[in-house]
């Protein structure tokens, strides 16, 4: 195992025996760890307050698998891999499951803010034929902002979906509401369309596309309320695998459901989004 480095006054990298280089950021703010594997943020917490994100207490950190909380990064597909990308990929695409680049570090008065970076390689173009740079900028203060930016450094134009796919840490599902997600919504466990009537509640397994949710959605969990504010993305996505889902889960626990709600800024639509040669494309969330 490599000893911890200090990158600045409020961050340090690590080489745990059992995982992945990682993050540990410490500020006046909050505390924060961000794994390189998948430029996974695993755990974010403003300091006097609850932990805002869920981490599996059966996650794997090893690389071998996805990890189980935190907010993994799907892309440059979500879910199934579409018809356009062929049959046989990995769910969420590679992105998850990538070891990312550390490019820089730095401490500001509002935050310590961490870019990391993804480039096309041989395996990465056998699942997905694109020439591209993957950004991703992370700044842990008293918010945490997530900036995730799709550059095409190839010649023909590339398609993709995306979605930062955040889990929140909540006290127990009967005591969250939640409210900004707008009316209409895709139910992906039955395949049919429906309307959302006041707030959401939580009392079974859900796995919702909300395609007309305001930019700020508010998640009421007793008297915490935790906005989720995501910018150019088209869909919320809303997801509790509830009992039954948990207990299929090896890296979950069986009452794991009860502690988390996965409430995250997608690009979900069939068409994806389209970028062109040497253009960009950003998407974020913030978490308050």
């Amino acid at each position: 195992m490599q000893p911890t480095r200090t990158l600045t006054a409020h961050c340090t990298l690590s080489h745990p025996a059992d995982g992945q280089p990682l993050l540990t950021i410490n500020n006046e703010h909050a505390k924060a760890e961000i794994s390189l594997f998948g430029a996974h943020v695993l755990r974010y917490q403003r300091h006097g307050e609850p932990a805002s994100l869920w981490l599996s207490d059966k996650a794997v950190l090893d690389g071998s698998k996805p990890i189980r909380g935190g907010i993994p990064l799907c892309w440059p597909w979500f879910g199934p891999a579409p018809a356009r990308v062929g049959s046989g990929k990995p769910a969420h695409g590679f992105a998850r499951t990538s070891l990312w680049t550390l490019d820089g570090v730095s401490d500001h008065g509002d935050g310590t803010l961490v870019h990391l970076s993804l480039r096309d390689t041989d395996a990465s173009r056998a699942l997905w034929p694109h020439a591209f740079e993957l950004e991703l900028d992370v700044l842990v203060g008293k918010e945490l902002s997530l900036v995730l930016t799709t550059r095409n450094t190839g010649k023909t134009p590339l398609t993709c979906n995306a979605a930062l796919h955040t889990y929140l840490q909540i006290s127990a599902p009967e005591a969250v509401s939640v409210t900004g997600l707008g009316e209409p919504y895709a139910d992906k466990l039955t395949g049919q369309d429906g309307q959302q009537q006041g707030a959401l509640t939580l009392s079974a397994a859900m796995d919702r596309i909300y395609r007309q949710a305001e930019a700020m959605v508010m998640v009421k969990d007793g008297d915490r309320t935790t906005k989720v504010v995501s910018g150019n993305h088209d869909s919320v996505v809303v997801w509790n695998p509830w009992a039954e889902g948990a207990t299929a889960m090896t890296d979950m626990s069986d009452d794991g459901y009860r502690t988390m709600l996965c409430v995250e800024a997608a690009i979900t639509a069939d068409a994806g989004i389209t970028v062109a040669p040497d253009e960009e494309h950003s998407f974020s969330t913030v978490i308050i």
